[in-house]
Parts: structure tokens; C-alpha cells; sequence
């Protein structure tokens, strides 16, 4: 089964694919410029999907998928790729969603940055740097590529926390990264994260920024000269800060807007459009370089106000959205009508 779903792979990969769905009695079914499609193939039966799953967790990873009834993990694909996967149960038999990952991180200029937001999150030596966007906008890569130029261009201890490991770092010159796992190299995020702070890192990723502990313990990490990546699902800068306020309870959140207004560095915010060509989707980005107008916003609880400097900061380094969304439009990349409306309002 396993030279089949690298059939499956390499036929959602030729249409651009980025995710594929397996599930008992239908073909593949596979996600292209967020489009459904089919793909000719025979509908999997359960049979086929039991021994697929079998070949692609070892004995620890199958008794933990029959104990809790599904599973996160990656395993290797054909042509140097990768697969992010979720097994779970759906009425009573196997379904599989897939995220394909390429084998090695592009470069941050490949995914669609403009030089000045690589310069803005190359900057950022110490501190937290936030990369934010909603489920499956590409977070996780352009984490990933970043990690991979400051290994490649400095002289780094790198470790990540992720649920699960998707893209694999490989040997640099003078750096090393070090990947840890939840649920197999750390039980959680936040023991990952306080272990990790004994391990001697330069640099620390959190695949995510999901609670109170972990939100806390990184910023007491970058308040004392760690430089820390996270991902938050959320929309834009605003929403970010609110929510790392938030997770916490009301006495404690002066303290935490005034750790934010020194520790936060940048907070880039994403999306992905589909393409004209429907090949594949197009990055949009807004990047926040925390200027001391926005630091002083947030010690004022003034955070609603954050957008319009944003909007016309273009001299402190702001790269506001809808700049970024017009350079698509204007190149012919992706048509006006794919763009959200949300996002066509000029200075969101």
C-alpha cells in the first residue's frame, strides 16, 4: 500500500497539490489552491488503509493510535518529501489527512517575502519574533525557513518544540539544530520549552503557542537574551497581542502587556491566495516591527489602535497587507476576485 499512496503522492504533487485525504470507499482526494479534487485511483478499501497504516507507524505509534483512537505524526514520502499526517477513526474504519512538506525548507525569498521583510526577520537576534495566520497558511514553513537561514548564516544552537516534527534540519557549518518532538522527546510544550532553556540554545521554536505556561516561560526566555520563534492561529497583529494578553487572567495581564512591549520584536501575519493558475497559492504577508509607537499602545491597553500605525508606518519598516496583496493583483499572480474581501480593505 505504501507504493501506491507514493503513486497517490506523486500525481497530487504534479497538480500542486498540498494536501491529501485517504478515506475507506472513496478515491483520493486531495486539496489544490484550496480546491477539492479527486484523483483517478481506485477507492482505498478499509483493508488497505489498515495495512498503509501499519507500514507507517512503528509498534509505539500504533498502540498509541489504538489507545486514543487517532495520531499526529510525519513519516518520509516519495522524492524527498515529507507528510504531516493525522490518522483518526471516522465510522468505525481508518481515514488519513496528509500535508505534503518538501524534504529541505525553502528559502525565505522562494516563498514569496520581499527582501525587506527578510531583512526585518533577520534583525531579530534576541527577543520573540511571532508568525501568525489562520490553519493551513503556511505558518510552519516559513518557520522552518527561517530557522534554516539563521543556521546557515550564523553561528547558532537552534532547538525546536514541535507536534509533530515536520520539516528535518540537516548538518550546517557552524550551527546545530535540535528537534524535539511532543509526545515522544518532551511529554508537552511547556516541559519541552523549560528543558530546552538548560540546553544551552541561542534559539528556541514553538511549533505553537497554545497556553499559559508556555506563553509565559517564552517570554521570560526572551526577556533574558534567547531569541524565541512562535506560531499563533490568528489573523494579524492585534488579534496576536490580544490573545497572548488574554491567555491570561486579568491581574496578571498588566504585567504581561509590559513584558510584551520589550520582548515582542516582529510579528509577521499570513495568509495564502490561490493562484490565477490554480497551481498552486500565492503568499500575502504584513509584517510589524514593534516601533516604540506600538510598544507604548501596548503598555497603554491602547492595542486597538495598532492597525493604523500599520497602515501608514511604511517609515518605521510597517509592511501592511494590502500593499502586499496589491504586488500579487498587479503582477497577474492571483485575480481580485480570489482575494478575500476581509482583505481588500486598503490598510488592514
Amino acid at each position: 500500500m505504501i507504493d501506491t499512496l507514493n503513486q497517490i503522492v506523486t500525481k497530487a504533487l504534479e497538480l500542486g497539490a498540498h494536501d491529501v485525504h485517504l478515506k475507506a470507499a472513496f478515491p483520493p482526494i486531495v486539496r489544490v489552491a484550496d480546491e477539492i479534487r479527486r484523483l483517478e485511483f481506485p477507492p482505498s478499501s478499509p483493508k488497505d488503509l489498515e495495512r498503509l497504516v501499519v507500514q507507517v507507524l512503528d509498534e509505539r505509534r500504533l498502540q498509541s493510535f489504538k489507545a486514543r483512537g487517532q495520531i499526529d505524526c510525519s513519516f518520509e514520502l516519495v522524492n524527498g518529501f515529507r507528510a504531516r499526517a493525522n490518522i483518526f477513526l471516522q465510522r468505525n474504519s481508518l481515514a488519513l489527512s496528509l500535508r505534503l512538506i518538501p524534504g529541505k525548507p525553502p528559502a525565505l525569498g522562494q516563498l514569496g517575502f520581499s527582501k525587506e521583510a527578510i531583512d526585518l526577520l533577520k534583525k531579530a537576534t534576541r527577543g520573540m519574533v511571532l508568525i501568525t495566520g489562520a490553519t493551513n497558511s503556511g505558518k510552519s514553513t516559513t518557520a522552518a525557513s527561517l530557522i534554516d537561514t539563521l543556521a546557515q548564516e550564523n553561528s547558532l544552537h537552534i532547538i525546536t518544540i514541535e507536534d509533530p516534527v515536520e520539516y528535518l534540519f540537516g548538518t550546517y557549518q557552524h550551527s546545530i539544530v535540535s528537534q524535539r518532538q511532543v509526545g515522544e522527546d518532551a511529554t508537552t510544550f511547556h516541559r519541552g520549552l523549560t528543558a530546552a532553556l538548560r540546553q544551552d540554545p541561542d534559539v528556541l521554536f514553538i511549533g505553537e503557542l497554545r497556553d499559559q505556561e508556555t506563553v509565559e516561560t517564552c517570554l521570560k526566555a526572551a526577556e533574558t537574551g534567547h531569541l524565541v520563534v512562535g506560531t499563533l492561529h490568528t489573523a494579524d497583529a492585534t488579534q496576536s497581542i490580544l490573545r497572548l494578553i488574554n491567555i491570561f487572567p486579568s491581574h496578571q495581564r498588566d504585567t504581561i502587556r509590559f513584558m510584551l512591549s520589550s520582548c515582542l520584536k516582529v510579528i509577521l501575519s499570513q495568509t495564502l491566495i490561490p493562484l490565477a493558475s490554480r497551481k498552486g497559492r500565492a503568499l500575502a504577508f504584513e509584517v510589524l516591527p514593534m516601533p516604540p509607537s506600538v510598544c507604548n499602545l501596548i503598555r497603554q491597553k491602547k492595542i486597538h489602535e495598532i492597525s493604523s500605525i500599520l497602515r501608514v508606518g511604511r517609515r518605521s519598516g510597517c509592511i501592511p497587507m494590502y500593499l502586499s496583496i496589491q504586488e500579487l493583483v498587479k503582477s497577474g499572480q492571483v485575480k481580485s476576485s480570489d482575494v478575500p474581501p476581509e482583505l481588500k480593505i486598503e490598510g488592514r
